[in-house]
């Protein structure tokens, strides 16, 4: 008897099937962003390896920018290795 398929790799499928699989992965990647943010920033869209983040002010933007390195390792320990390579930022306040 054949063995029933993961869900997880119909799902994947089917995303890909229509397009969707890029933008799925750049929700995921900002979701875990904002998760690991502290109420520091706000994800706002991947494309390219690139994290783009809004941030209150420039001295916010500072205060992240000196983080950066931590906050890249902290997404790619949940999402695997090269995912995020660089934020940038983008002043909302």
């Amino acid at each position: 008897m054949a063995r029933p398929e993961n869900l997880k790799n119909i799902l994947s499928r089917r995303l890909k099937h229509y397009g969707l699989d890029k933008a799925a992965a750049a929700a995921r990647v900002c979701a875990v962003a904002d998760e690991i943010s502290g109420g520091e920033f706000k994800a706002v869209s991947f494309k390219n390896s690139v994290l783009k983040v809004a941030v209150e002010s420039t001295a916010r933007a500072h205060l992240v920018r000196l983080k950066q390195a931590e906050i890249i390792k902290l997404i790619n320990l949940k999402l695997g290795p090269e995912v995020v390579i660089k934020l940038r930022f983008e002043i909302s306040g």
